[in-house]
């Protein structure tokens, strides 16, 4: 696996470098245009989980590399675990562009080198900064759950294949649900367990509450990887390449 890993990295370089620094200057952007840094780390992190995944699928069908790296003393396991090890680091780095932005852009607000009327919006107080911890996992969980739908399905068909399905696919599982929860009045005399969301929204008023959301979120980030890691090793596994 670290062998494949490496390889994966290796591949990845040139791009993570240079989607580093786009990270780096859109959530610069972001911050100051959105007069917050709060989102930065968040829109970062959901894009940096997203990319990766579509980023190794289009590698995999550039040159043939897909079916030579299966010559190499490397097991479908390896492929397979490799990628998503690269997955989350690509993910991670983009957490971590996006956190180091916030606070370059919080800092240079904090030594009155902006405006006044936008230093003022953009400096991190501890409220802020459980806010921007908060929306980070959250995002950083989004990112992993849509990856992790969306990686099998790329092992499964391939990336030309799979550029056809993933529309509908996400369309069926991320957008209709919602849709079809929204406007079929099944929430007319309230939502089931509003009171244990409420309860856990609740913790967001306090420290150790968003520390142990964000903790929790982590952990669902795991599993729904590990999960999916097992699913694509499955399909890779049958396909013929």
């Amino acid at each position: 696996m670290k062998r494949a890993f490496l390889i994966e990295l290796t591949i990845f370089r040139d791009y993570g470098i240079q989607l580093l620094g786009l990270g780096l200057l859109v959530s610069v952007l972001v911050g100051v245009g959105m007069q917050t840094v709060l989102v930065a780390p968040s829109v970062i992190t959901t894009m940096f989980f997203m990319m990766g995944v579509m980023a190794a699928a289009a590698y995999d069908e550039q040159n043939d590399w897909g079916r030579f790296r299966l010559t190499m003393p490397l097991s479908r396991r390896d492929v397979v675990l490799g990628r998503y090890g690269a997955i989350v680091v690509l993910g991670l780095s983009g957490m971590v562009i996006g956190l180091a932005a916030a606070f370059l852009v919080s800092g240079l607000a904090a030594m009155g080198v902006l405006p006044n009327n936008l230093a003022a919006k953009l400096v991190l107080d501890s409220e802020a900064t459980y806010g921007m911890a908060f929306s980070t996992a959250l995002c950083m969980f989004i990112g992993a759950t849509v990856a992790s739908v969306v990686a099998p399905v790329y092992f499964k068909l391939g990336q030309t294949k799979a550029t056809q399905y993933l529309p509908t696919v996400i369309v069926l599982l991320f957008i209709l649900p919602v849709i079809f929860l929204a406007n079929s009045g099944l929430f007319d005399n309230g939502i089931p367990g509003l009171d244990a969301i409420t309860s856990i929204l609740e913790l967001l008023n306090t420290s150790a509450g968003v520390t142990v959301i964000c903790a929790v979120l982590v952990v669902l980030s795991a599993i729904a990887l590990s999960v999916s890691a097992f699913v694509s090793l499955k399909l890779y596994e049958s396909r013929e390449l």
